[in-house]
């Protein structure tokens, strides 16, 4: 099965009065049809930048974007035109944006802002472009959908704007759906019934999705793949059981190991110790070695950047040392 989504050497840059920011440097990962690839790492490793980058919506400049290629089915998206990348998006893509307040505008009927997409993508009249939109609410569980509808955002929760968000995004049945963060700043019972909205979504449109998060709670529920980010890299990729399982990178086993665990009785938790790299200055070996207790002041460490290497099928960490890391779960 050839890949839906293929992101090969991507390298974002943004140019800022401290100097050349290295945001994405050398990302590469495929999404297959239908499957969910969950996107992780801190805030600045690169994530949203790399979907951003993918989109074409990262103004340039200040961002300078290369890759060897960015197809979706197996179309050059670099090379596409503006006014395709716009017919694309919406309809074949789809995003859900972090906040939705600031997505949606504030001055436009909720219904009305969703019949628009579906009527810049599919030849209906306003009429059945607002049923659509009212069909949409009711699938992502908005009560009263009729009256809802003609509602401004300011008069609908946090979680209702994201189920609103999760519409649009779903309203042309796309190929694939990027979730930038779905359920940042909602608290945990309306992230579990926005998770489990994403969930049915997928299932209707059979859309594959990217889902970037920092919470590997979310991950452990929702991912069929995970590719970890650091630094504006992979540092680490394969099925979702496997890295949760056997992590190859002291970062992801960082992550881990950060975790509030129910099967173990700790008192106090590991943190990561020290800051993420200066991307205006990253270092030149690893860009985990500062902070990293396999590195330990190892030159190779510090002077060589490694690479993202296969360990088993699907399955890649870049990390000098990988088979040190030896977890006890």
């Amino acid at each position: 099965m050839s890949a839906l989504l293929e992101v090969r050497d991507l390298v974002v840059e943004f140019g800022t009065e401290a100097g050349t920011v290295h945001a994405v440097n050398g990302v590469s990962f495929d999404v297959e049809p239908g499957e969910m690839l969950c996107v992780v790492g801190e805030s600045g490793s690169g994530k949203s930048v790399t979907a951003m980058a993918v989109l074409g919506l990262l103004r340039r400049p200040p961002a300078r974007v290369s890759a060897s290629g960015i197809r979706f089915r197996g179309e050059d998206l670099l090379a596409a035109t503006p006014d395709r990348l716009r017919a694309l998006r919406g309809d074949d893509i789809s995003v859900i944006f972090q906040d939705p307040m600031t997505a949606l505008n504030p001055v436009h009927r909720v219904g009305k802002q969703i019949a628009e997409v579906v009527r810049l993508h599919r030849p209906v009249t306003r009429k059945q472009a607002w049923q659509r939109a009212v069909d949409l609410l009711t699938l992502v569980g908005v009560p009263d959908p009729d009256s809802r509808a003609r509602q401004y955002p300011h008069e609908f929760s946090g979680g209702m704007r994201q189920r609103v968000m999760i519409a649009m995004a779903i309203a042309n049945d796309p190929a694939l759906l990027i979730a930038d963060e779905p359920t940042t700043a909602l608290d945990v019972t309306i992230q579990a019934q926005v998770l489990g909205l994403l969930r049915k979504a997928q299932r209707e449109t059979g859309a594959a999705t990217i889902l970037i998060t920092h919470d590997l709670g979310v991950v452990a529920e929702m991912a069929d793949r995970v590719v970890v980010m650091y630094g504006g890299a992979i540092v680490e990729q394969g099925d979702v059981t496997t890295v949760f399982a056997a992590p190859r990178h002291p970062y992801t086993l960082g992550l881990l190991e950060s975790l509030p665990r129910l099967d173990r009785d700790t008192e106090e938790l590991t943190p990561i110790s020290g800051s993420p790299p200066n991307l205006v200055a990253p270092p030149v070996g690893c860009t985990f070695a500062a902070r990293c207790p396999v590195a330990a002041g190892r030159d190779r460490c510090v002077t060589e950047r490694p690479g993202l290497v296969p360990l088993a099928p699907g399955h890649a960490s870049a990390c000098h040392f990988h088979e040190e890391l030896v977890m006890a779960r």
